[in-house]
């Protein structure tokens, strides 16, 4: 029994070695640091999400839960004080006060993974603090305050390298709705849990220092003051520039859907950022947030791929001039999203630029961007968004999301159906149709666009490229679904498919029962032309029998979640849609 009991724990990584040596310690410090690292970017990642039990089963041990008090934590996985390294001030080598660990301190989550390898054994810890690169994410929540020790400890133990920033100055959701009253901020319409405008200033005297090292900052705000506050910091005169700085997100997430103008006049100032100089950005994100339109990171953003303005009022968008130059200064840009934003103005005040230019005398105005492959557009009027255009140019976009449902857009279907406005007039062959700007796309999401039958049918007509479909039915005629059963009625055509969209592959539906989506499957199945994937959102009805069909006749079955964001993100709840199939089955018993 002894010697099958010694084969069995011979070399089981889960039962520890006999005596004081660990293993693990024979491991040279400079491959435990990389082995650090990929632990790190693999939950940055997110590849661990599968593994959740094991996870949890891991920090179970860590924390001791179930093998009693072990150096230092005790049998209720509270860490003892002879187990923590602390400063005078109560405060760890982490930025970890004692009073966060007390067995009568407010619940905090799990610490993070690189606070968590540091406390393992003090050989970790050497190692840990000694590889640079897993401090360098900081993380700045509303409840923290001054003198903010672990976002200094982080600056100190990142050393040189670039640093990725989030703050976060959104009251918890639950305190949204409270009443404020009572402080001075409070009146400022600050809720009493969020960060203090005094502790953002002490927070971005730390962090200004270090800005030619930032390689991305986010900062999200429900009021203005703290973003005003943040945009004053990063202006200041003795800012020469962000050299490292690649992405650059600003959020002021407020409703301001009824407003024309700007509703803080006093904090309306167009700051420019960086002493205007981030040679590298790549991604720009600006929300309800301006700034000077003609600063040279986004006149000359020669490496900027990814642009998002939204919810801007009137008064503070870009004229037409700036907003024609950010774009013809970004030639590598991949991605344009204009929610409730853009050029000020109405299309005819647009005025014509440059003449005739490099294009020659047949130059039209309109600007190509040659290297778009997706576009959002939100919140526009038809007008407005016909306007936007005739005077731009995709020759490479492949995606298109459109969430337009103010007014009547027929228009602008049948517009987007038309021949594409190119830079220089295109003189095609007799007989041959110019390409629309449907014509090559891949994937279109529809979330709002009121229009006609007669114009969704040119729309499905154009769209014979088209491998992804997602609609959201709330807001859609009829027609964008029943179309994708039923032969295509546009005349004219030579090859008539007898079924909308040939090339589809894979469709994501919301506010469509499942007996449709089934009815779908099966005539496009019919038709020759499958769906091999269909997505529906978690909370549209469906039967457990219309759900085992589907499974059984598309290669990929799921649910989503629907989300605020333009791209609704696809989540596995399929276990859960099973574990109620049980009750489906005796209800219909």
């Amino acid at each position: 029994m002894d010697c099958c009991s010694d084969v069995l724990t011979k070399d089981n990584p889960f039962i520890p070695p006999k005596g004081a040596r660990c293993p693990v310690n024979d491991i040279p410090p400079e491959l435990l640091s990389l082995i650090f690292e990929v632990g790190a970017q693999s939950i940055k990642d997110g590849e661990d999400e599968d593994e959740e039990d094991e996870e949890d089963e891991a920090m179970a041990v860590y924390w001791n839960l179930e093998s009693g008090a072990k150096d230092g934590v005790d049998e209720d996985g509270e860490t003892t004080k002879r187990s923590r390294v602390t400063r005078n001030d109560g405060v760890d080598e982490d930025g970890l006060s004692e009073s966060s660990m007390d067995s009568d301190a407010t619940f905090e989550p799990m610490p993070s993974f690189e606070v968590l390898i540091s406390h393992v054994c003090h050989h970790w810890r050497v190692v840990a603090l000694n590889t640079p690169s897993l401090w360098t994410e900081i993380d700045v929540s509303p409840l923290d305050s001054p003198p903010f020790e672990r976002v200094q400890t982080f600056l100190e133990r990142s050393k040189s390298l670039p640093i990725d920033i989030r703050i976060d100055c959104e009251p918890p959701d639950d305190d949204e709705e409270e009443d404020s009253s009572g402080s001075e901020d409070s009146e400022l319409g600050q809720s009493p849990h969020s960060m203090t405008f005094s502790d953002l200033d002490n927070l971005m005297s730390l962090l200004v220092p270090h800005i030619s090292r930032w390689g991305s900052i986010e900062v999200a705000v429900a009021c203005y003051k703290h973003m005003f506050i943040f945009l004053s910091a990063v202006s200041d005169p003795s800012i020469s520039g962000a050299p490292q700085l690649e992405a650059l997100q600003l959020y002021h997430h407020e409703d301001a859907e009824s407003l024309t103008a700007f509703a803080q006049p006093d904090l309306v100032q167009h700051f420019k950022l960086f002493g205007g100089v981030a040679p590298r950005l790549k991604s720009v994100a600006l929300w309800g947030v301006h700034v000077d339109w003609c600063q040279e990171w986004l006149s000359c953003g020669s490496n900027l791929l990814d642009l998002e303005l939204a919810y801007h009022t009137d008064d503070v968008r870009p004229s037409w001039t700036q907003f024609a130059a950010i774009l013809s200064g970004a030639p590598k840009l991949e991605t344009l999203s204009l929610c409730s934003s853009g050029p000020l103005g109405a299309p005819h005040d647009w005025c014509n630029e440059g003449g005739s230019g490099s294009y020659g005398n047949d130059y039209t105005g309109v600007i190509e961007l040659h290297s778009l492959t997706q576009l959002v557009l939100a919140f526009h009027s038809p007008v407005y968004v016909s306007g936007l255009l005739r005077r731009l140019a995709f020759p490479a976009l492949k995606s298109l999301t459109l969430d337009l449902d103010d007014g009547d857009f027929t228009d602008f279907a049948i517009q987007l159906a038309g021949p594409v406005m190119t830079a220089v007039p295109v003189t095609s062959k007799d007989g041959e149709k110019k390409r629309s700007l449907l014509s090559r796309l891949d994937s279109i999401k529809l979330s709002g666009l009121s229009c006609s039958d007669r114009s969704v049918e040119l729309m499905y007509a154009e769209l014979g490229n088209l491998k992804t479909l997602n609609l959201v039915m709330k807001y859609l005629p009829h027609m964008f679904l029943q179309l994708l059963y039923h032969p295509c009625s546009v005349p004219g055509q030579r090859d008539v498919c007898h079924v909308c969209l040939p090339s589809l592959t894979t469709l994501s539906t919301a506010d469509v029962p499942g007996d449709q989506i089934r009815e779908l499957v099966q005539k496009r199945k019919e038709a020759g032309v499958p769906l091999k994937a269909v997505y529906m959102e978690e909370n549209d009805e469906i039967t457990p029998h219309d759900l085992q069909w589907l499974k059984d006749n598309v290669e990929e079955f799921d649910f989503f979640e629907a989300s605020d964001d333009e791209f609704e993100s696809l989540v596995d709840i399929e276990e859960e849609h099973e574990a109620s199939e049980s009750e489906w089955e005796e209800v219909d018993d």
